[in-house]
């Protein structure tokens, strides 16, 4: 009888034991699930903040070299309507030297200009 006491108890202690494992063990499955879709979260938080920044650096760099074409419009429209026509030559025209040079200082004053606009925008992200 003895025997079988003590075996009804080591069967309902392994039960206990079995169960209370089988307990840990959801809890550690849902741990392990909860961390699994924080870092799907935070990976799709890093892709969308890495495409927003590659989108921005875009604006950035388009509306940097549209700064720079409209100052070299400007630079070619300047030199257009101060060409001088050249005589007995029709149809040819000289430009003087000092149209040329301060063209030439009005393009680096706008790229500098575009420059500073650029880095401003870049530091402020936005």
């Amino acid at each position: 009888m003895l025997k079988k006491v003590i075996a009804v108890v080591l069967i309902v202690l392994a039960a206990g034991a079995w169960l209370y494992l089988d307990h840990l063990n959801k809890q550690e499955q849902l741990l392990a699930e909860q961390a699994r879709q924080e870092m799907i979260q935070a990976r799709a938080e890093a892709a969308a903040r890495a495409a927003a920044r590659a989108k921005f650096e875009a604006e950035l760099t388009e509306a940097f070299n549209t700064c720079k074409a409209t100052a070299d419009q400007a630079k070619e429209t300047f030199l257009t309507e101060n060409r001088k026509p050249v005589r007995r030559k029709p149809g040819e025209f000289t430009i003087p030297e000092e149209i040329v040079a301060q063209a030439e200082d009005t393009l680096i004053a706008a790229y500098a200009e575009c420059q500073q606009a650029h880095d401003t925008r870049y530091a402020q992200g936005n």
